[in-house]
């Protein structure tokens, strides 16, 4: 049995409709998360819908090119990979890549549904919003199967802290290994950064991923990746927290 799907990156073509393309990748392989690789030309900008906070969570993946964030209070400079958390529908924002760039500002797109965990978590407790954190901005945590002095693990957004959503980075260069662990309760994309290759193995299964690849991993699934000399394993991931966090809300 296959456990990984995966989108690769050279088989998006993008469309643009008003300096704008949106398509969506890895459709029906989980009903609770939907994806899409998103670009914006040089010059052009985009008012994405908004959702309430009992209906949708949603966050935006940014990892190349230049732009800006505005909302009615505050405005990011889109400079570095980040990430975009918006406030609901509370207001809108506005997504723009800037008119000076050299190539489309390219985003993936990430839409997920709420169960009752997510409701009550985001009613008593959660990260304040609108967010943007950069990659330079995570902060660093440490874990037993990666070798912590070429392998660089950053926290951007916290368990617990989006209702069942977490994401962070991986940064390292081969030859190296991140050893084989298993989230049991945890479904995991994987999201390769431009100039990234390496290898992904889950369940015995082994694929060969590079920049802009989208993978899917069912959670119960033991998983690694490996990088070759030359090679560099520099990914994002994101975490859907299936039924919520043992122990917690109910």
């Amino acid at each position: 049995m296959t456990m990984i799907t995966v989108a690769r990156h050279k088989d998006v073509k993008h469309e643009y409709v008003d300096g704008f393309s949106r398509q969506p990748v890895l459709e029906g392989v989980y009903d609770q998360a939907r994806f899409a690789k998103c670009a914006l030309l040089p010059g052009s900008a985009i008012t994405p819908e908004t959702f309430s906070i009992t209906q949708n969570n949603q966050l935006f993946i940014f990892t190349k090119g230049k732009g800006f964030i505005t909302t009615p209070r505050k405005a990011w400079n889109i400079t570095e990979v980040g990430v975009f958390v918006p406030e609901f529908d509370r207001e809108e924002f506005t997504i723009s890549a800037s008119a000076d760039s050299k190539e489309p500002l390219e985003f993936l797109h990430i839409i997920t549904e709420l169960n009752d965990y997510d409701k009550q978590c985001l009613k008593e407790a959660r990260i304040t919003l609108p967010r943007w954190r950069g990659l330079s901005e995570g902060w660093t945590y440490y874990e037993d199967f990666k070798d912590e002095d070429n392998i660089t693990s950053i926290m951007l957004i916290e368990h617990r802290n989006l209702g069942r959503l977490s994401m962070g980075a991986v940064l390292g260069k081969g030859p190296d290994t991140i050893g084989a662990h298993v989230h049991n309760e945890l479904q995991q994309w994987y999201f390769p950064l431009p100039g990234s290759s390496f290898t992904y193995t889950a369940n015995g299964e082994s694929l060969h991923m590079t920049g802009g690849d989208l993978s899917f991993t069912p959670s119960g699934s033991p998983h690694g990746s490996s990088a070759a000399d030359g090679e560099i394993f520099d990914y994002i991931w994101f975490e859907l927290c299936t039924d919520g966090y043992p122990g917690e809300i109910k």
